[in-house]
């Protein structure tokens, strides 16, 4: 007898096979098996894991573990840098210092000898001469005149400073030496560790915390940030490899921890929007780093940051975005 459904319908067996798979090929599926052996084996070891109380398919994703062992070497490598990071210039600049350098340039003067200087005035002087007397209009006193005006000109020449002797070789020729100041500026690099900064907060803090709010923020935004090198790097570790419970919930609870990591990275983005705002300083900067400048920015937020930083910061955006895949 025909089997009903709810509505009273008789049951039609082939309804069984109208879903997506069979119904690539309209009609009835031939047999899933090649041979009677093939059926007998796969239906014998269906058998076998029913029967062993199995309730998943083998090879499935759920079997996996949340965090596999690679991703717990990622994370300690991570957590183990975050410390190191603190080792490495977290703050660095520089100074511009102006040096001159006096070098001596030695250059070689055409100075004739005395004799062969003597002759060439001599000629140049006839020359001159000889081209005043065709174009001027003649004078009264003829020769006298000329001679007169020759005479004036070579007394102004004698009047004239004499030029300092300077010391000649056998033929008669001589080199001078002429001094000239070079202005270089000069950078001075300087760069301090996250200890140190903490350690130089003790001798700068009063300069800082009397700048106004802005720049009080942005200290205890630092000094939080470093601190959590530190600590969220211990806690990550202890979570990892001391964590009591069965894979799922020692997965849960690195999660947990990992989230925390959330925290530094928020602290970057505010830091970066309070120094949009700006301040001003209350001491002189004056023989400072140049990135310092004469007022608190965006520029000497980001200018003074070094690489131990963004270190430090790719390693919490990284165990942040596991967090979020657990």
């Amino acid at each position: 007898m025909a089997e009903k459904n709810e509505k009273g319908k008789e049951f039609n067996p082939d309804d069984r096979y109208r879903y997506l798979g069979f119904e690539v090929k309209p009609g009835k599926i031939g047999s899933l098996f090649k041979s009677d052996s093939e059926k007998d084996f796969w239906v014998k070891r269906v058998l076998s894991k029913r029967k062993s109380g199995t309730g998943v398919r083998d090879h499935n994703t759920l079997e996996e573990p949340r965090v596999s062992g690679n991703e717990r070497i990622v994370l300690t490598i991570s957590s183990v840098l975050l410390v190191v990071s603190l080792f490495f210039p977290w703050f660095s600049g520089y100074h511009e210092v102006v040096v001159e350098d006096e070098s001596a340039v030695e250059q070689t003067a055409a100075v004739l000898p005395d004799s062969l200087a003597e002759d060439a005035l001599a000629d140049s002087t006839l020359a001159v001469a000889g081209e005043e007397a065709e174009t001027k209009p003649p004078v009264e006193g003829g020769v006298a005149a000329v001679t007169g005006e020759t005479d004036a000109a070579t007394e102004a020449v004698i009047e004239e400073p004499a030029a300092p002797e300077v010391e000649r070789d056998e033929a008669g020729f001589a080199s001078l030496t002429s001094h000239q100041k070079r202005t270089e500026i000069k950078r001075e690099h300087q760069s301090i560790t996250g200890l140190g900064a903490v350690v130089l907060l003790g001798s700068v803090g009063g300069m800082i915390f009397s700048s106004g709010f802005i720049l009080i923020l942005s200290a205890i935004l630092i000094i939080v940030y470093i601190l959590s090198c530190l600590g969220l790097a211990g806690y990550n570790l202890y979570t990892i490899y001391a964590a009591k419970g069965n894979e799922d919930s020692v997965a849960l609870q690195i999660k947990k921890v990992l989230k925390l990591s959330f925290i530094p990275v928020i602290i970057y983005v505010l830091g970066i929007m309070i120094s949009v705002v700006g301040a001003s300083y209350s001491f002189d900067t004056t023989g400072m780093l140049t990135q310092i400048g004469d007022s608190y920015g965006i520029g000497t937020y980001l200018g003074l940051l070094g690489y131990g930083f963004y270190i430090s910061l790719g390693c919490f955006i990284l165990n942040a975005a596991k967090s979020v895949e657990i």
